[in-house]
């Protein structure tokens, strides 16, 4: 009998690894039969339901083979499918029961910030990107992750601190450029952000490609950059259609319309960034940078 589960499962081993992912599911269920407690069976097999996105049907196999045998993977591989079905609260146990396995386990890190984030637990999700990167400081998803991060949550220094470290590290991402630019102007250094913008729109085939780049820039563990960046797309997308229906109006009515003030200009000029048109986007940054130069020069007149 021993011998018959065995060749069973590595029969299965290699149709997996083939990638023939039917027949080995069906030659785990043969051995399952068999031998309904055989750990590695239940853990593959659920990978497998996992990789397809089954994850109702491979959470009961996680559960079943970390119950047999309590380790690092089988506790992460069912914190993950409880996440991925939504069962945020129940993963995050599990996830720090991982940690408990393996204190310096990136990927647990990683997927309790992300879980936080979803929560909406700010305190947390940064202390999990930041002890992403007490471990490896140089990792490319914690520090996209809180350059976005601080980003959302106004704390500018902070998030323009650790895009400049991402980018000496990893140059090339277009949406982190686009964020330094509009940091930068925020602070008031209109002219680094518009030298900035002006090599992107020589030199950046992706700078006005956006929406292919966010799919490319960034893999399933950014997703706390992208999902960030996902929302400012979406919310430049509504505030530009807002505009552009003012300026409509204006063309109707236009004593009734007044430009916009520099920290308008700037989101403007952010806006069209977001939606790829980087010749608007320059034209609001310079409308910002002297409706700013003539606010100062007033205050002090």
């Amino acid at each position: 009998m021993a011998q018959e589960i065995l060749a069973l499962f590595n029969e299965a081993v290699r149709l997996e690894r083939n990638g023939e992912w039917d027949r080995a599911e069906s030659q785990y269920k043969v051995l399952l039969e068999k031998n309904p407690d055989y750990h590695l069976a239940l853990q593959n097999l659920g990978v497998i339901y996992a990789k397809q996105g089954k994850h109702a049907e491979a959470i009961p196999l996680f559960s079943k083979a970390y119950k047999l045998h309590a380790n690092v993977k089988n506790c992460y591989n069912l914190a993950v499918s409880l996440y991925k079905h939504n069962e945020t609260e129940k993963a995050i146990s599990f996830l720090k029961q991982t940690l408990s396995f393996e204190k310096k386990f990136i990927s647990a890190h990683l997927l309790l910030a992300q879980a936080y984030q979803k929560l909406g637990n700010d305190e947390k999700t940064e202390v999990y990107l930041n002890n992403v990167i007490k471990i490896e400081p140089n990792h490319k998803s914690a520090l996209g992750g809180l350059a976005m991060f601080y980003y959302e949550r106004n704390r500018f220094p902070e998030s323009l601190k650790m895009i400049e470290r991402y980018l000496i590290l990893y140059p090339g991402n277009a949406q982190l450029k686009i964020i330094q630019s509009e940091i930068l102007a925020k602070q008031g250094n209109y002219k680094a952000s518009a030298n900035l913008l002006t090599a992107m729109v020589k030199e950046d085939v992706g700078f006005t490609h956006f929406n292919e780049t966010l799919q490319s820039s960034w893999q399933e563990e950014d997703a706390i950059a992208k999902e960030s960046l996902e929302r400012i797309q979406s919310k430049a997308k509504k505030k530009l259609k807002e505009f552009k229906t003012k300026l409509e109006l204006s063309k109707e009515n236009p004593d009734e319309f007044s430009p916009p003030d520099p920290q308008e200009a700037l989101d403007l000029s952010l806006l069209y960034l977001f939606n790829g048109n980087p010749e608007k986007a320059m034209q609001y940054l310079v409308f910002a940078q002297k409706m700013k130069e003539k606010s100062d020069s007033d205050g002090t007149s």
